[in-house]
Parts: C-alpha cells; structure tokens; sequence
C-alpha cells in the first residue's frame, strides 16, 4: 500500500510539474500596446482607386474599425469600401502574438474575394504585402504602404499592385482615426 501510495503522489507531482512546464511555456497576447495598434479604433479614408490597368480610376470613401478579439491574440477588422458604384463590405483578422515583426492576415469580401498578407510595422510605417484571389479566378499581390502621422491620428496610403505581369496604382488615400469620447 506504501508503494502505492509513492506512486500515486510521485505520477501526481510529475503531472503537476509538467502542467506548470506547459503552462508557462504558452502564448500570450501582446503584452503591452505595440505601434500596429495605431489601427484599433474608427477610421475614414477617401481618395482614388483602379481595380486593374484598363479601368477607369474612381473616388473611394472606406470605412474601417478594428478591435481585438479573443483574448487579445487576434485583432478584427471590418471595413465598407464605397466607390465605382459598388458597396463591398470586408472582414480581416490579423494575429497580435506578442513579440513578433511581422504578423499574419486573412480576409474577405461581400464580392467574393479573399486574400492572405502579412504586415509590418516600424516607426509610423504600415507596410502589407497581400495576395488576392479574386472571384473570377485571378490572383492579385499588392504591397500597401501606408505612412502615419506621429500622433496616430491620421495616415496616408497607397497600394500598387500587379496581376499578369501587368503593375497599376491600386488606390491613393488619406484618413484620419475617430478620437475617443473624452479624450482631446
């Protein structure tokens, strides 16, 4: 009975000390705020846009918000895109893992595409480089530069893409981020 009694406590401890082990070794959400969080919050942009090469370049009005979501580790971003006669409406979800330089996206649209990125962050420069599979079958890569004001409280962007060998400016624009209630 004595030994197993040993046995027991010893297989108990060794249980214990490895659920400790993995405990401490798992993720966890950014710690504290990194630059990228400039994003979280309202945002409006306007400005230009060119679906592809040949078509005519049109006025854009886009409405983003993103917060966090799932205990911290991912962000969530929904946007409306208005221009060319169209609403299409967005939803991105980038990962926060503390530590990292660049980070992952996913995303998709009310007109059927979808598209993988990933995006870095460095002193007040947003850069995304993302690849879109659009509804028809063709696939997109853009790199989105956007430069942010030193408050955060406005930015500029532009996207160049290509599809076929064939490069074109995907969209011009400016924005600025809602100010929090109370805050000036």
């Amino acid at each position: 009975m004595k030994h197993i009694v040993m046995a027991v406590s010893m297989t108990l401890l060794i249980l214990e000390a490895v659920a400790a082990v993995g405990q401490s070794s798992a993720p966890k959400p950014v710690p504290e705020p990194e630059q990228s969080d400039v994003w979280l919050g309202d945002w409006v942009f306007s400005g230009t846009a060119k679906d592809t090469l040949t078509e005519p370049e049109y006025k854009v009005d886009w409405q983003m918000h993103w917060h966090t979501i799932l205990g911290g580790f991912f962000a969530q971003g929904d946007s409306i895109w208005k221009g060319n006669g169209q609403e299409v409406q967005t939803l991105e979800i980038a990962d926060r893992i503390g530590g990292k330089k660049t980070h992952s996206v996913i995303g998709f649209a009310s007109d059927g595409s979808t598209w993988v990125s990933t995006s870095t962050f460095d002193h007040g420069t947003s850069i995304v480089n993302e690849t879109t599979t659009n509804p028809d079958g063709t696939i997109t890569t853009c790199r989105i530069t956007f430069f942010l004001s030193s408050d955060g409280m406005s930015a500029s962007g532009k996207e160049e893409c290509e599809a076929n060998g064939v490069r074109w400016t995907g969209f011009q624009v400016n924005g600025t981020k809602a100010k929090l209630a109370g805050k000036k």
